[in-house]
């Protein structure tokens, strides 16, 4: 239920951000509307409720006196509007309407536009006629990041409380550059290169988990949830290798800019809802090249970014595209964007398809090794684990428990323990490490999916 409640909210967002590409009639934002109108309704029958509040604290969404991390990343155009509404949230009741959602979606997407006061917002929304939408109080209470150790969902999210504002400025340029380049072509570079420093200057690779931090479906076929899980294993194989600070913050913020051609692409062939034919695929295959043509454009000369939207669709062995000379190789650091590319594409959850585990999706990768650079497959592997460091596991013991690292045999991590066999949480400064390889016995039974939402209290 709560991961549902996380998806709502992002795709709330997402209305925003079409909205203020397009225009109200457009199928985008028409669909979005009806789809979030449904998905809405059918959230509160299962509930068994008509309404819903979500609140807007500090910059973050908060549910029952829990922030919600990722929706808060990934949502953040939602909360712009909050503040600007000069209100503590929205509350959604029903029958809420396409049309409420295209009012609210509207409204929302004039960045410009700020309300003096509680009043004055309340009273633009009746004049939209949004009845089906009320703005709620600021709230006055402050919300206390301790009392997250209070369930496992908020203990996970304390673990990712300081990886927050630089996976916020990382989200924040891709969704800043899929707007500017669907406007008027511009690509804001600095943006991204700074948002990739502030990811390298987080230390250590646990610092750098992406598989259980960001995990939200990508409803745009921009994706720009994708860009930054790419950017951040990019950075983190990066690392493993040895590769220099300077190179790392270049190879972050190729991550985040690999795919920026797809926003000079047609949105009848982005946003197609089923299978592209032929024809439809080889426009697709375009945006690479597009790409580059938007860096050079925009004064860009980093071999290391130009190279990564050029050929992170190149195959090792050659095949793959653009098409190229046959004794062409791409870049290091293009393979390696192609590596990390597929395996968050793999891994990744989407409307349209479920997610492979990590151990499938390196399975499936070997089974077509020679579409990837050897060295730097096999370090991916070695990195992340069948076992991602920040995943939650359960263990054949009932214990639960978050992977601290990979250990030296991939299915046999390092832990630390989050709740005893019953489920009962285990306090934050009481929470004992487990090194596997130590426990022979002791196996992980399950890897969880945890949506770093606090269950409802």
């Amino acid at each position: 239920m709560e991961g549902r409640l996380s998806d709502l909210i992002i795709r709330l967002a997402g209305g925003i951000s079409q909205r203020r590409m397009y225009f109200d009639a457009h199928p985008r934002v028409a669909a979005t509307s009806r789809e979030v109108a449904g998905d809405l309704a059918s959230l509160l029958r299962d509930m068994q409720a008509v309404s819903l509040t979500v609140g807007v604290y500090g910059g973050r969404f908060v549910r029952h006196g829990r922030y919600l991390v990722g929706p808060s990343i990934a949502g953040r155009s939602l909360v712009d509007f909050a503040e600007r509404l000069q209100c503590g949230g929205f509350t959604f009741s029903l029958p809420l309407t396409a049309d409420d959602l295209t009012g609210f979606f509207r409204l929302a997407a004039d960045r410009s536009r700020r309300w003096d006061s509680l009043a004055d917002a309340r009273a633009a929304f009746a004049a939209a006629g949004l009845g089906h939408i009320a703005l709620e109080a600021p709230l006055v209470e402050e919300i206390d990041d301790a009392a997250a150790d209070d369930d496992e969902a908020g203990a996970a999210a304390g673990d990712f409380a300081r990886l927050v504002p630089a996976y916020q400025s990382m989200y924040d340029a891709v969704a800043g550059n899929a707007l500017l380049v669907g406007s008027n072509g511009a690509v804001d570079v600095a943006g991204a290169v700074d948002a990739g420093a502030s990811l390298v200057a987080l230390a250590g690779q646990g610092a750098l988990d992406v598989m259980q931090f960001l995990r939200y479906p990508d409803y745009d076929s921009y994706t720009i949830g994708h860009s930054v899980r790419v950017a951040a294993l990019s950075t983190m194989v990066a690392r493993a290798l040895g590769w220099p600070e300077d190179v790392l913050c270049e190879v972050a913020a190729a991550g985040l800019l690999h795919d920026i051609g797809k926003g000079r692409l047609p949105s009848e062939i982005l946003f197609k809802p089923g299978r592209l034919d032929d024809d439809e695929r080889r426009v697709i295959e375009t945006h690479p090249e597009l790409g580059v043509r938007l860096l050079l454009d925009n004064g860009e000369d980093s071999a290391v970014i130009m190279s990564a939207a050029w050929g992170h669709h190149l195959r090792h062995d050659g095949g793959g595209y653009p098409h190229s000379r046959s004794d062409h190789r791409p870049g290091i650091v293009a393979e390696l964007l192609h590596v990390c590319d597929v395996f968050e594409a793999l891994t990744a959850r989407r409307p349209y398809k479920t997610s492979l585990s990590p151990r499938r999706a390196f399975e499936f990768m070997l089974r077509d090794a020679a579409s990837f650079h050897p060295q730097l497959l096999a370090t991916l592997v070695g990195t992340v684990g069948l076992y991602p460091p920040g995943s939650e596991v359960l263990l054949g013991d009932g214990r639960r428990a978050v992977v601290v690292a990979v250990g030296a045999d991939l299915d046999r991590p390092r832990l630390r323990i989050t709740a005893g066999p019953h489920g009962r949480a285990i306090p934050r400064d009481q929470q004992p490490d487990l090194d596997l390889a130590a426990h022979p016995s002791l196996e992980v039974a399950e890897l969880l999916e945890a949506d770093l939402v606090p269950a409802a209290g």
